[in-house]
């Protein structure tokens, strides 16, 4: 007398799981590298061109509206869409050519003080002055 084996359905469902994978697998591996992609989310949602970008922006909490850099001209615009009036208006505009060359504006603690708090560091440690 000759034993069959019985088949449960779990080890079928395995094996069609496996069998699909390897399938996957020796498509992937047909198609060769391909250049990487970014995913949709992953996407920066920035339009533009010519030196003018706009991006959306959430401005607040409900409050949603779009930034426009004018890259020529350095200027940087803020609008705020208003849904029941179906209107985009105009909250603040500007020009920052000069904000550039600023070097330390509303900065704390001030670049000096940590200049200082990494002397003593290194003196502590007896290691080189930094430059």
């Amino acid at each position: 007398m000759t034993l069959r084996p019985q088949w449960k359905a779990s080890t079928v469902g395995v094996w069609v799981v496996a069998l699909l994978l390897g399938a996957n697998l020796l498509v992937v591996l047909v198609q060769g590298p391909s250049a990487p992609t970014l995913a949709f989310a992953q996407q920066p949602p920035i339009a533009g061109g010519a030196g003018v970008f706009v991006m959306p922006a959430q401005i607040a909490q409900n409050m949603w509206g779009c930034y426009l850099l004018d890259v020529d001209a350095g200027t940087l615009c803020v609008y705020q869409y208003f849904p029941g009036k179906k209107e985009l208006q105009l909250l603040s505009a500007r020009d920052y050519r000069f904000d550039r060359r600023l070097r330390n504006y509303n900065t704390s603690p001030p670049p000096e003080e940590i200049e200082e708090l990494v002397r003593k560091q290194m003196k502590a440690k007896g290691g080189e002055k930094p430059n």
